[in-house]
Order: structure tokens, then C-alpha cells, then sequence
């Protein structure tokens, strides 16, 4: 790993800047050529710095109490991230830690790295528990998430729940694949798979989606899904499509739709784009939609770039069907996106439900009646799920809630009717959440 350092340090930076991991980890395989060992690596190290990004923190908070990190330059800040890394997960001595980044120690001054070091050694794992009192604030450490986010869970899950929940947060989910039946077959692409020493399983409750169990090479490498042959895509998140039951001839509106994974999805179950209206906010992300949809191969689709709140400005018509997939937290998301877990704050949370109830406003002065909207997130919280359900039912009379078809999950009875859950330590997928409003 030491040859990577380097390219582990700019992944930092770029994340510590707002970048999501995985971009920012795109951008610099992009710009160098290592192998695809050395990818591996540094995705796995990348990606554990920041899982664990308390407990390094702490440590360092800990062995140098006299500057705060979020106080110090971001270039500084993932040094000392790294540095923390090879010393207390990687274990490595101060020694080799202060020969393998002297050089970036040297260009920053004012902090005596080496004394640092060796304080940050001397710290024990224990020492860092000893006042955590409570079982949210120890959980914190031990599963490396915000504290307050595990008191949520706790309030509305229950403390057996949740930690098999944080169990399962710290692995990755398994991955899969959609075959885009608009640019190819299943047995096309499976025959594919095994001449590439693919190892991988049908997924029997969603057609066309497949379970990778085993690959020689990222998948995002292989010619299958750079020509557009197959999409990544999590199980719970392509079975909403199926549950809106998208059909030929109807007007059929998804108000967030970029990337366009779910989009793509609805028009390969139709067989077309046309008929499909997919909008999205701003130009990078509608640019990114339009651009994903073109590789695709989804033709004659509708994309407008405009605030979904405001759609109703821009059209005269109403839609058969609608697929609300929202901002949210992505708090199911944290095995496969840890960076998310430490930026959310409790503020954030109720700006993104805030955001979502305009939408399901909006939504609901678009759709037919006898319409149906199908409303999802991959969030975990309560507040962006069946509460937000509850709260529009009650305030909006005309909709009711319809059983969701297939099931990938768990049935979940609330006041108004039934909604389906999907749970990491339950279902091999991201915890995802959905929802099926109909119009009277």
C-alpha cells in the first residue's frame, strides 16, 4: 500500500471537500495507471479511513488536544486522517509512518508531527471508551457512527434491531446488476459473465437482475457495463420500478430522476422511453440523466430541467403514474457510502423532510385520479418514511394507500395502511423504504 499513499491523500482531499468516495476515487484511477491489485487496495483503504472516520478523529483529538481538526486546512486534516490510519488500524510503527509522509509533514509546518505521533500511539482503544456512559455513545465507537444517529435508531427501532442493524453496516451489501434489456438479453449477458470468470446468481423475485457473487475485475470495468449492457443497482432500489407497473400508453413521471437507474428501469419494463417524463434539478445533474439515458438507449423520452415543485408551471397535463424517489439522508446507504454518515447533521435530517413533503405535494397536484404514486427513499428514518406517509394521508383525504407488489422486505402495518421495508441485516440490499399512494 505504501506506493498509494499518495493517491489515497488526494482521494482525501477531494472527499474532505464534498466530493462523494466514489468519484473522487474514479477521478484519480482516471489520471493514473496502477493495476487493478493496487485498485483494489485503494478503494479498501480509501473506503475503511472513512468507516472509521471517529475513532481515527478521536484518536487524534485525543494525542493532540491543542488545535481542532475541523479548524485546519483540509490538506492538513486528511494527513493527519492517514497518518492515524497506518498507525492505529494498520498498525504500523511512528517510524515508518513519519518516513513514508515526511515529505508531505515537511511542506506544512507548524505542527510537530513526530510528538503527535508518538501521542496517538500511546493511546489506548479503551481509554477512548472509558467515559462513554450510555449505550448509544459506546455503540458510536464500536460501529463508527454518530452518535445521535444511533439514538434515532434506538428510539424508533429498539436496541436489539439496532445493533444487528450496525452489524450489518459494516459490510458492504452484496453487489448487483440489471441487464438493460434496451441494449441486450439476459442469457447474452450471462454467457458473458462466465467467459469473464464472473461467478453470480439470478435474483428469482425481479427479472433481468443479478446477484454478483464473485468478480476477477471491478465491474464497473467490463465492457458489459461501460457499453450499457447491464446497470449497477441495488435489489430494493429495482424492484420500485416493477411495483409501479409502468405500462405502454401511459404518461408516466419520475421527478427526480437522475442518474437515471430507476428511469432506464421503467422504460426497459415498457420496452421505450416514449410516454416517460424524467426530470431533474439543476444542469450537471440533468446533463448526467440525459447522458445516461443516451448510452442506455432510451428513446423518446421527455427530461426537463426545472425544481420538481415547479413542474406544474411548465406542463397543463396530469400523469397516470408517478415515481417520487427524493433527496433523502441515504442513511440505508452508510455500508456503501460512509461519507454520508458523517455529514448528515440532525438539521439536515428535517430539511430533507421538509423537502419531501413539498414533493409528495407536488406529486400529488400531478397525478390522475385513480393515478398511483409510488414513493421511496433509502432512508432508515422514520421521519422521511411512514411518518411522512401518515402526514400526507392525513392532510390530503383523496389517496390511500395500495399493498406494494412484489415483496423485497418486510410488510410493515402503519395507521394508514401497509408499506414495505427493506433492512441491510435482513435482506441483502441497502435499507430502502416504499410506499404505493393511489388516488380515489
Amino acid at each position: 500500500m505504501d506506493n498509494l499513499l499518495p493517491l489515497v491523500l488526494t482521494a482525501l482531499k477531494a472527499i474532505d471537500r464534498g466530493k462523494s468516495i466514489r468519484s473522487s476515487l474514479r477521478s484519480v484511477i482516471e489520471n493514473t495507471k496502477i493495476s487493478k491489485e493496487d485498485e483494489s487496495i485503494l478503494y479498501v483503504s480509501v473506503f475503511e479511513i472513512y468507516k472509521k472516520l471517529n475513532l481515527i478523529d478521536m484518536y487524534i483529538k485525543t494525542g493532540s488536544p491543542s488545535f481542532s481538526l475541523k479548524k485546519i486546512k483540509p490538506e492538513n486534516r486528511s494527513l493527519f486522517r492517514l497518518s492515524t490510519y497506518l498507525l492505529k488500524i494498520k498498525k504500523k510503527s511512528v517510524t515508518d509512518v513519519y518516513k513514508l509522509l515526511q515529505g508531505y509533514y515537511s511542506q506544512i509546518g507548524n505542527f510537530n508531527f513526530l510528538a503527535i505521533l508518538k501521542s496517538i500511539e500511546d493511546i489506548e482503544e479503551f481509554q477512548l471508551l472509558k467515559d462513554r456512559n450510555d449505550l448509544a455513545t459506546r455503540l458510536s465507537l464500536q460501529f463508527f457512527l454518530p452518535t445521535w444517529i444511533i439514538r434515532r435508531f434506538i428510539n424508533q427501532r429498539g436496541e436489539e434491531f439496532t445493533l444487528e442493524l450496525l452489524q450489518s453496516l459494516e459490510i458492504n451489501p452484496p453487489l448487483y446488476v440489471r441487464v438493460n434489456t434496451l441494449k441486450s438479453r439476459l442469457d447474452k449477458v450471462e454467457r458473458s459473465l462466465k467467459e469473464q470468470d464472473i461467478q453470480y446468481s439470478r435474483v428469482n423475485e425481479i427479472t433481468n437482475l443479478l446477484k454478483i457473487e464473485t468478480s476477477p475485475v471491478p465491474i464497473p470495468r467490463i465492457k458489459e457495463y461501460i457499453q450499457g449492457e447491464i446497470v449497477v443497482q441495488q435489489k430494493a432500489s429495482a424492484v420500485v420500478s416493477i411495483i409501479l407497473n409502468p405500462k405502454k400508453g401511459e404518461r408516466i413521471l419520475d421527478m427526480c430522476a437522475s442518474p437515471g437507474g430507476k428511469t432506464s428501469h421503467i422504460a426497459a419494463l415498457i420496452g421505450t422511453g416514449k410516454g416517460i417524463t424524467a426530470v431533474d434539478i439543476n444542469d450537471e445533474r440533468t446533463m448526467l440523466l440525459k447522458n445516461r439515458l443516451k448510452l442506455l438507449r432510451v428513446k423518446g423520452i421527455k427530461t426537463i430541467k426545472t425544481d420538481a415543485r415547479e413542474l406544474h408551471k411548465r406542463i397543463n397535463s396530469t400523469f397516470d403514474k408517478i415515481l417520487l424517489d427524493p433527496p433523502c439522508s441515504g442513511s440505508g446507504t452508510y455500508s456503501s457510502r460512509p461519507e454520508n454518515r458523517w455529514r448528515l447533521k440532525p438539521r439536515d435530517l428535517q430539511w430533507y423532510v421538509n423537502l419531501q413533503k413539498e414533493l409528495l405535494e407536488a406529486a400529488a397536484s400531478l397525478i390522475k385520479e385513480k393515478g398511483t404514486i409510488i414513493y421511496s427513499t433509502c432512508s432508515l428514518f422514520q421521519e422521511e418514511n411512514s411518518n411522512q406517509i401518515a402526514s400526507f394521508l392525513k392532510e390530503n383525504t383523496d389517496f390511500y394507500l395500495e399493498k406494494t407488489n412484489p415483496t423485497i422486505g418486510i410488510q410493515t402495518e402503519i395507521d394508514a395502511g401497509v408499506v414495505q421495508e427493506v433492512f441491510p441485516h435482513l435482506h441483502e440490499t441497502e435499507g430502502f423504504f416504499m410506499a404505493k399512494i393511489k388516488r380515489k
